[in-house]
């Protein structure tokens, strides 16, 4: 069980769950308003922060924020299955990327261990700011330039495409 902090949902996990819808949408060429982003990294968050509370093992937590993600995103966005899977799935992906990349080597640079910083309510929210900038700027990106993994929508498309 991982007690998250209220300081931790508001700091740190609904802005991390915002970027990371972003950035899976426009991994793949998909970029709705940010009201409707905004929604489900809140939803999101909070699911994340009352779903912690439960006795499971750290790590179940993804699967079912995954599931729920995917939800959110096809009844808030509106994209069918597929897409809500492979967005949520690739912003899972880049956020768990980056993390292992940046969360020891902000370890190592400050001394502090990760278990050190999930136990300190503010440390929580400052270990993560800077794979949250590396994520942010990913997505910022996409959306600015419109860039994606997707390159045409038929990629998406054939997909339904019956063989004869």
């Amino acid at each position: 069980m991982d007690f998250m902090p209220w300081t931790a949902l508001v700091f740190q996990s609904i802005p991390e769950e915002i970027i990371q819808v972003a950035l899976g949408l426009g991994l793949i060429g998909r970029y709705p308003r940010m009201r409707f982003i905004t929604a489900i990294g809140i939803g999101g968050g909070v699911f994340s922060f009352f779903f912690r509370r439960l006795p499971y093992d750290f790590g179940v937590h993804t699967l079912a924020q995954l599931i729920v993600l995917i939800l959110l995103l096809h009844f808030i966005v509106r994209v069918d299955y597929f897409e809500a899977t492979m967005a949520a799935f690739l912003g899972v992906l880049a956020v768990g990327i980056v993390e292992g990349i940046s969360i020891p080597t902000v370890s190592y640079l400050t001394g502090i261990s990760f278990e050190t910083a999930l136990h300190d309510p503010w440390l929580r929210v400052l270990f993560p700011i800077p794979d949250e900038i590396i994520l942010g700027a990913a997505a910022y990106l996409c959306r600015r330039w419109r860039l994606s993994l997707v390159f045409s929508r038929s990629l998406l498309e054939n997909r339904d495409r019956k063989e004869q």
